[in-house]
């Protein structure tokens, strides 16, 4: 029995057969960005942020689901935690390699939400395969992706458009918070664009500045990524199923 069938039959024995719901839930800040929660069996592309992605999957996290994250070896626990990632119900496999299609066609038996960081380009008749197992298990998916459209014919997708920081002033300063712009498209109608408030210190929160649409074809991302900078500004930490 490898490591994974282990872990998976781990987690079967403690999450009992409470009946799963048709949405898994989003943070409140989050709610403008998925109305409704994360659809359970569905794959969304989240390009652009892991600070996003994994506030994203703190939602379900926060209430008792079991996560995972694979192909993500730099991510801190501390920066997964003040999220409200728990990391008692997370599995974390750093470097899955070429074998990232069948970790997560496991972890969707056992898990709630997957955090996926995949190859550059995932194949169609890849995807859709990954899609089907996330049907039957009822598992959400966010792939977390270079740049829009590596994902094929994802439920929704969630690009960070616009970032800056407050407290860098011309060299000084520290880095505070984080000011981004998120643009969602999918099966919520209209393209729009959402303001947040985005760092690892506090739980996420929107400015004053409402929703808006925008056109079709987004902005493209700002030079500099949310992500160059550490998450937590300590060293990541690996975690498995952590008691």
């Amino acid at each position: 029995m490898t490591l994974l069938d282990q872990l998976a039959a781990q987690v079967r024995a403690m999450e009992g057969s409470t009946p799963a719901r048709d949405r898994l839930p989003a943070l409140p800040a989050l709610d403008r960005i998925v109305p409704g929660g994360l659809l359970r069996g569905a794959a969304y592309e989240v390009t652009g942020s892991l600070a996003l992605a994994l506030a994203l999957a703190a939602g379900p996290s926060s209430e008792g689901a079991w996560c995972a994250v694979v192909g993500v070896p730099e991510m801190g626990a501390e920066a997964a935690e003040a999220f409200g990632v728990a990391l008692d119900r997370t599995m974390l496999v750093p470097a899955p390699g070429e074998h990232w299609p069948h970790v997560v066609s496991t972890l969707a038996d056992v898990t709630d939400a997957i955090v996926v960081r995949p190859p550059l380009t995932v194949r169609d008749v890849e995807a859709q395969r990954i899609v089907a197992r996330l049907r039957q298990h009822a598992t959400t998916l966010l792939a977390l992706t270079p740049h829009a459209g590596a994902w094929p014919r994802p439920a929704g997708r969630l690009e960070v458009t616009e970032s800056s920081w407050t407290g860098v002033g011309a060299g000084h300063g520290h880095l505070g918070r984080r000011h981004v712009t998120v643009t969602a498209t999918g099966r919520w109608g209209r393209p729009h664009r959402t303001h947040l408030w985005l760092d690892a210190s506090v739980e996420p929160a929107f400015d004053a500045v409402p929703a808006s649409p925008v056109p079709t074809s987004p902005v493209p991302l700002d030079a500099v990524s949310l992500d160059a900078v550490p998450l937590d500004a300590v060293p990541a930490t690996d975690y498995g199923m952590a008691s």
